[in-house]
C-alpha cells in the first residue's frame, strides 16, 4: 500500500492514525500488562506472608508454651526443700547426707522421665556443695569446683533476674564445653526459710531437638530459614545451629508482629516476625522473594504472550483502520488537485453517510460556487468597462455643463438678474465640487465649501426665512469623509423643518471633534417630529421597522453607508420636540 499523496513528502494521514493507533495499543497493553503483573505481584506476596505469618504465630503459641513448661517444670525443682538442703552442705549427720541425696537422685529422676528432653542438670552452689545430673548417669556427680562459675556473665546474670527465669537460648554447655548443642536457661536457687538467702543457681541444658523441629515445621516450600533473635537483635536459635550467636543484620519494626521486605546478602527477602509473649524474644522467618515468585513469573511470560497476539490483533485492525480513513481522502486529494488545475467542473460521487460524505458533498458545493464566482467576476469585468466607458463620456458632459452654467451665470450678471446670476453661480460651484474629479472622499474643508455652495442657492429661495450659522473646528479641515452624507442632512432640516416654520427659524451646523471622532450636528428650531413618528425614525435607524422604511430612505441611507464605510457604532442620531426643532448628530471616526 502506497502510503504518501504525490503533492507532499509527509506521511498521509492513514499513516498517522496508523502509528497512533499502533502506540496507542502498545501503551495500553504495556501499562495493563505491568499493573496486572504487580497487582498479581502483591497479592501473592501478601497471601505468602499472611500464610507465613500465621505459621509464625502458630509456632510462636507453641514455642511459649514449651518455654511456659520447662518454666513450671523448674520450679518444681526450685522450691524442692532437699534440694535447698543439699546445696547449703549443712546435714546433722552422714545418714541424713545419704538419705538427702538419694532422694535428691529420686526426684531428679523422676523430673527428667516426665519429659525425657534434659540432658544435663547442674545444681552449683555457692556454700562449697555443687552438682550434676544427667540421665545417662545413674546418681548425681559430686563436683570440687563450686565457685568457679561465679564471676560469669551468664551467671551473674541468673543473680540478677532475682529468681525469674533467664533463657540463653540454643548454645554450647557453659559448663561442659563440648560440640553438642543445647538449649539452656537458669534460675536462682533461694533458701526461703530464711528469708531469702541465696544457695546457688540452677542451669538447665535441655536437647534442642524439639525446638529445631518447631521451626522446620515453617519450610516454606524450602525457600527459607526461621530463626529466634532476643532483644538485642542475637541469634538464640535455628534450624541448623549456622547462625546461632551472629546478630540478624537489620532492624525490626516497633509491632510485636507483622510483615516486611528486606536485602540480605544480595537477596530481596520477605521476612514475617512475631513476638514471644513468654519472653523479649522474636521468631522471624525469612523467605526468598524469588522462589516465592515463580509463579509469578509464569504469569509474567503468559502475560507477555498474551500482549504479543493482542497486538499483532491490534496492528492487523490499525491497518484496517488506516485503510478506510486514507482511501476517502485519497480520493478527495484527486479532485482537490483537478480543481487546482482549474476543472471546476469536478465533482465526488460517492454518496456516503459519514464525516467524509460531508466533506464530499461541502466540496462538490464549494467547486460549483467558485464556478458561478468565477462567471459572475467575468460578466461583472465586462460590465465595469462598459461603466467605465460611460464614465469618461460624463466626464466630457460634466465639463461641458461647467462651460454653460458659467455662461449663464455672466448673461445673467450681463443683464443684471443678480438671483439668477447668484443661483447659477452656485449651483457651477457645487456640482463642481460633488463631483471632485469622480472621488468618494474629500477634506471637511471641501464639505464645508459644498455646504456654502449649497446654502447659496437656498438662501436666493427662501430670502429671509431662516439664519444660517455654521461653526468649524480648524483642526479638523484636513481630514478625509465621505462627500455625500453631509449635505442631506442640511437639506432635511430645510424642507422637514425651517420651511414648515411660521415665521423666521435659525439653522445651525457645527463640526465638532469628540476624541477619535469627528461630530457633524445639525440643528433647527423648526416644526419638529411627533413622539410616535420619532420613535419609528429609530427603529428605522436601529434596524427595525424595515415595512416603512421607504418613507425615509435618506436617512436609512446615509445611516447605512456610514456604518458599512465606518463600523457598526457609528451612524446617526435624531433629537426633536414637535414645535421646538430637532436635532441631527452624526458621529464618525476621524481618518487622515
Amino acid at each position: 500500500m502506497r502510503w504518501f499523496t504525490r503533492s507532499s513528502k509527509l506521511p498521509a494521514v492513514g499513516v498517522k492514525v496508523f502509528l497512533i493507533y499502533v502506540a496507542s495499543m502498545l501503551i495500553i497493553i504495556t501499562v495493563m500488562g505491568s499493573l496486572f503483573y504487580y497487582r498479581s505481584t502483591k497479592m501473592m506476596e501478601d497471601k505468602f506472608g499472611g500464610m507465613a505469618l500465621q505459621n509464625a504465630q502458630q509456632v510462636g503459641k507453641r514455642l511459649d508454651n514449651l518455654l511456659q513448661d520447662y518454666e513450671d517444670r523448674s520450679l518444681l525443682i526450685v522450691g524442692n526443700k532437699d534440694i535447698q538442703k543439699q546445696l547449703s552442705g549443712k546435714y546433722q549427720s552422714e545418714l541424713e547426707r545419704i538419705q538427702i541425696n538419694d532422694a535428691n537422685t529420686a526426684f531428679l529422676s523422676n523430673w527428667v522421665n516426665s519429659r525425657n528432653d534434659v540432658s544435663n542438670i547442674y545444681l552449683l552452689g555457692e556454700k562449697g556443695s555443687s552438682y550434676r545430673y544427667s540421665p545417662k548417669d545413674s546418681f548425681p556427680v559430686y563436683n570440687s569446683y563450686s565457685n568457679e562459675y561465679q564471676d560469669e556473665d551468664w551467671y551473674k546474670q541468673i543473680r540478677e533476674a532475682n529468681g525469674q527465669v533467664v533463657y540463653f537460648g540454643i548454645r554450647p554447655s557453659f559448663i561442659n564445653w563440648s560440640s553438642k548443642l543445647v538449649f539452656c536457661f537458669g534460675r536462682i536457687e533461694k533458701n526461703f526459710s530464711k528469708r531469702g538467702e541465696v544457695l546457688g543457681v540452677l542451669l538447665y541444658e535441655i536437647d534442642p531437638a524439639e525446638i529445631k523441629g518447631m521451626l522446620s515445621e515453617i519450610d516454606y516450600n524450602g525457600s527459607g530459614s526461621n530463626v529466634i533473635v532476643d532483644n538485642k537483635g542475637q541469634i538464640v536459635g535455628d534450624q541448623d545451629g549456622m547462625r546461632l550467636s551472629s546478630n540478624l543484620g537489620f532492624k525490626l519494626t516497633g509491632t510485636d508482629q507483622g510483615i516486611m521486605k528486606n536485602t540480605m546478602n544480595g537477596e530481596r527477602m520477605l521476612v514475617v516476625y512475631n513476638k514471644l509473649e513468654t519472653n523479649n524474644w522474636t521468631l522471624i522467618g525469612m523467605l526468598r522473594r524469588q522462589d516465592l515468585m515463580k509463579e509469578t513469573t509464569d504469569i509474567k511470560w503468559f502475560m507477555l504472550s498474551l500482549g504479543v497476539v493482542f497486538f499483532s490483533i491490534g496492528i492487523l485492525f490499525a491497518v484496517i483502520i488506516a485503510s478506510t480513513v486514507h482511501r476517502p481522502l485519497k480520493k478527495m486529494i484527486q479532485a482537490m488537485n483537478k480543481a487546482k488545475t482549474g476543472n471546476f467542473d469536478v465533482q465526488i460521487e460517492d454518496k456516503r453517510k459519514d464525516e467524509f460524505g460531508y466533506m464530499y458533498i461541502h466540496f462538490n458545493e464549494m467547486v460549483s460556487r467558485i464556478k458561478e464566482l468565477i462567471n459572475q467576476l467575468y460578466v461583472q469585468k465586462l460590465l465595469e468597462q462598459g461603466l467605465q466607458l460611460k464614465i469618461l463620456g460624463s466626464q466630457i458632459n460634466a465639463h461641458f455643463l461647467y462651460n454653460t452654467l458659467d455662461s449663464i451665470h455672466w448673461l445673467a450678471r450681463i443683464h443684471k438678474v443678480n438671483d439668477i446670476s447668484t443661483m447659477i453661480f452656485g449651483l457651477s460651484k457645487y456640482f463642481r465640487l460633488s463631483l471632485s474629479e469622480g472621488r468618494d472622499e474629500v477634506n471637511v474643508s471641501q464639505i464645508v465649501q459644498l455646504l456654502d455652495s449649497y446654502m447659496t442657492i437656498q438662501n436666493v429661495r427662501y430670502k429671509d426665512k431662516f439664519s444660517l450659522h455654521m461653526h468649524v473646528d480648524p483642526s479638523l479641515e484636513g481630514y478625509k469623509v465621505l462627500k455625500y452624507i453631509f449635505q442631506p442632512l442640511v437639506e432635511n432640516a430645510i424642507y422637514h423643518g425651517l420651511e414648515k416654520k411660521r415665521g423666521k427659524g435659525r439653522l445651525d451646523v457645527a463640526f465638532t471633534r469628540e476624541g477619535e471622532c469627528l461630530k457633524f450636528i445639525v440643528t433647527d428650531d423648526g416644526a419638529g417630529i411627533g413622539p410616535d413618528k420619532l420613535i419609528e425614525l429609530r427603529h428605522l435607524l436601529s434596524g427595525e421597522g424595515a415595512k416603512e422604511h421607504h418613507r425615509h430612505f435618506g436617512l436609512r441611507n446615509i445611516h447605512s453607508q456610514i456604518q458599512i464605510a465606518y463600523g457598526m457604532k457609528y451612524g446617526l442620531e435624531i433629537n426633536s420636540h414637535l414645535g421646538k426643532g430637532t436635532k441631527v448628530a452624526m458621529t464618525i471616526p476621524l481618518m487622515a
